[in-house]
């Protein structure tokens, strides 16, 4: 076969990087929003142009497809991405080349992936290479959110491939991907809404919040004392003086992360680092900073939940203060990223993603962090956990190839990240990346190594063309 066509794959890359294919208020034939619709359809008119059939599925979801026969291996990936948020040195819907990679939301999750493996497909065609199976790559536009989209696909008469790998995740191939929930926690505080009226956090359930802010209400308590506390008038200042300077250097952030302004109300802002909510280590999350400093001052809002709610909930050690932590040698350890929150009809709630192991139920967890913090729940979603044997033909196959491509002999790994191969029997995570490398995922400045992205193309060739052949 020939030679990948690397400005052609570049330039690919390029245009669909600049369709801002983010989650928007539905609209007819626009399930996810019309530029999630762009991105489909410009899939589908790419995919043509190159002599691939292709179907658009309504708009959630479209596949290109080679060959002949009664089955189809597939492969799976996403057009929408996460909200781009705030830090970023270039416009993250411009893709910017520079010191051998490419940076922009969507060039590793997912854009980078589809529009390499489309030209495999391609590529694949073109040689005229004998299949045993057809090869289909479906995309969906609704993955972050959940894939409502596959399930729409699946739901209405799609087919369903034998084997499919989707590459979504990390090299050499997952074969354990943990359950995935997201919970509501709803807390009757009428102390803390005499005080407060607006606070939130990550513009998306599965992602570290990067920025917060609270605002106070006119003539409550907390602004009173945030009034008396500056002398009048409230400034930056009020970051230095105490009680607030004392959460702020106790909770590890600085002063520098917080601002406020004044306007018709007191705003107080905070600033993080968004990271995936499988990963929440890794990030700083803003969300913490505002609840903490609001704890500062609980003296005056008189909150029953308040300070249990910074105490057990915006820590590292949060899973274990709350009696949820479980460790699975199959699927790992369970994780938490509390990531939006806000104000409604009078009460406060918290939505977290929990990353569950083997055998976990997200009521179970649910039932003891309410008996912690005495509020109510409500299990907002939940995807069960993934799990197929390393000693699997699918698992032994991929592994196989990446390791002939690579030389790398790094045994199948167990993932918190959650891809479309839980929503497909024998389907499993094959890349992107190796488990090293970085490219700020969910993050500002979200970047790809081109060598990485022409390996990819080998690697996702010859798995095509294999597992079409097994």
């Amino acid at each position: 076969m020939e030679k990948y066509p690397t400005r052609l794959i570049l330039d690919d890359l390029a245009e669909i990087v600049a369709i801002p294919s983010v989650y928007g208020n539905p609209e007819p034939n626009a399930p996810y929003g019309k530029e999630c619709r762009r991105a489909i359809e410009w899939f589908v008119n790419k995919a043509k142009s190159y002599g691939l059939t292709a179907v658009n599925v309504d708009n959630y979801a479209a596949y290109a497809e080679i060959g002949e026969g009664k089955e189809c291996v597939g492969v799976l990936a996403h057009l929408d991405v996460v909200p781009t948020g705030g830090g970023w040195a270039t416009d993250p819907f411009k893709m910017v080349e520079e010191n051998g990679k490419v940076y922009g939301r969507g060039v590793g999750d997912d854009k980078g992936s589809v529009v390499v493996c489309l030209h495999a497909l391609k590529a694949i065609k073109d040689s005229g290479v004998k299949l045993k199976r057809r090869i289909r790559l479906i995309v969906g536009a609704d993955e972050e959110r959940g894939s409502s989209c596959i399930r729409y696909y699946l739901n209405n008469g799609g087919e369903v491939p034998v084997m499919s790998f989707v590459p979504d995740s990390e090299f050499p191939v997952i074969n354990s991907e943990k359950g995935i929930s997201h919970i509501k926690f709803l807390f009757e505080d009428k102390a803390l809404c005499d005080n407060v009226f607006y606070i939130d956090g990550a513009e998306c359930l599965n992602a570290v919040p990067d920025s917060s802010s609270v605002k106070i209400v006119k003539g409550s308590p907390l602004e009173n004392a945030l009034k008396e506390l500056c002398g009048g008038k409230v400034t930056g200042d009020i970051f230095k003086k105490a009680p607030a300077v004392n959460v702020i250097i106790t909770s590890g952030s600085e002063v520098k992360d917080y601002s406020v302004t004044v306007g018709e109300y007191i705003t107080v802002s905070a600033i993080g680092t968004a990271e995936h909510a499988s990963t929440p280590e890794k990030g700083d999350s803003a969300l913490w900073k505002t609840l903490a400093f609001l704890s500062a001052f609980n003296d005056k809002i008189g909150s029953p939940y308040l300070n249990k709610i910074v105490d057990y909930m915006c820590t590292p050690l949060s899973s274990s203060k709350l009696g949820i932590y479980v460790d699975d040698e199959k699927s790992g350890d369970l994780t938490m990223c509390m990531s939006e929150c806000g104000i409604e009809n009078g009460k406060l709630f918290l939505a977290v993603d929990f990353r569950l192991p083997l055998g976990v139920k997200p009521e179970a967890v649910a039932e003891k962090v309410c008996a912690k913090l005495g509020c109510k729940a409500e299990v907002l979603d939940y995807h069960e956990n993934l799990y197929i044997d390393p000693d699997a033909p699918l698992i032994k196959t991929l592994l196989s190839v990446y390791r002939e491509v690579t030389g790398d002999m790094t045994a199948p790994l167990k993932t918190g990240g959650g891809t479309y191969a839980r929503e497909l029997p024998n389907a499993v995570a094959f890349g992107c990346t190796p488990v090293d490398l970085d490219i700020n995922m969910h993050r500002a400045d979200e970047n790809f190594p081109v060598a990485q992205l022409f390996k990819n193309y080998d690697i996702y060739l010859a798995a095509m063309v294999k597992l079409a052949n097994l």
